[in-house]
């Protein structure tokens, strides 16, 4: 009996989700330059014509997973109504539990950072999402400050920046040291040394206010 439009529609997702974790493997082993077509096809267990039916070549595959992380990364800082230091916390725990494993974050950053990402159209699309991205952890972090978590005296776009450089700096060289356990709450600790009990920063601007009858 044929399948239906649905079972096909279905099939065809289940395959192209197990040529995109089979090629997250063969990319988190081998890195972007090194991996060839071959290789994804023999980790899905798939012939190259089939896998060519559901992706144009080994880019194309990529570009899929860089959409993926995109989508994920743009989730994690979307406005909420979530306090923004325990959104920001919950972000950099994730990023660091992601940076150990062949996770499509590390994957896919590893690759842009070391220059592996090839097209100039997929290179374009990353570097508005850079900085779509730098615009709204700065836009958080000005909240946290607001809420009295993170030192307001220090600009919450050069915060920003420094945090972006940090994750660059580890998505490159985790893949060669592994990443200390400890590494999200070091990262934290300094963003926000009072997050554990009552603010640092709200205290330290209440006792200002008092001091000056504002």
């Amino acid at each position: 009996m044929p399948r239906s439009t649905k079972e096909n529609a279905e099939l065809r997702e289940v395959r192209r989700r197990h040529i995109l974790d089979a090629a997250l493997r063969v990319f988190a082993a081998k890195g972007l330059a090194r991996a060839k077509v071959a290789d994804i096809a023999r980790e899905a267990n798939f012939s190259h014509g089939l896998l060519y039916h559901y992706f144009a070549g080994k880019e194309a595959v990529f570009e899929a997973l860089v959409a993926e992380v995109m989508e994920r990364i743009d989730a994690d800082l979307a406005p909420t109504t979530e306090r923004a230091i325990d959104r920001i916390t919950a972000s950099i725990t994730r990023r660091c539990e992601m940076l150990d494993g062949p996770d499509p974050v590390r994957v896919v950053m590893h690759a842009v950072f070391q220059g592996e990402v090839g097209t100039p159209e997929l290179r374009a699309r990353l570097s508005k999402h850079m900085v779509r991205l730098r615009r709204r952890l700065r836009d958080l972090i000005a909240r946290a400050q607001r809420e009295g978590d993170i030192d307001p005296n220090i600009d919450a776009d050069e915060i920003g920046r420094l945090l972006m450089f940090l994750f660059r700096g580890l998505s490159i060289d985790v893949p060669h040291h592994p990443l200390p356990r400890p590494a999200a709450e070091t990262i934290l600790h300094l963003l926000a040394p009072g997050r554990r009990g009552a603010p640092r920063w709200a205290a330290q601007t209440t006792t200002r206010s008092r001091r000056t009858g504002t």
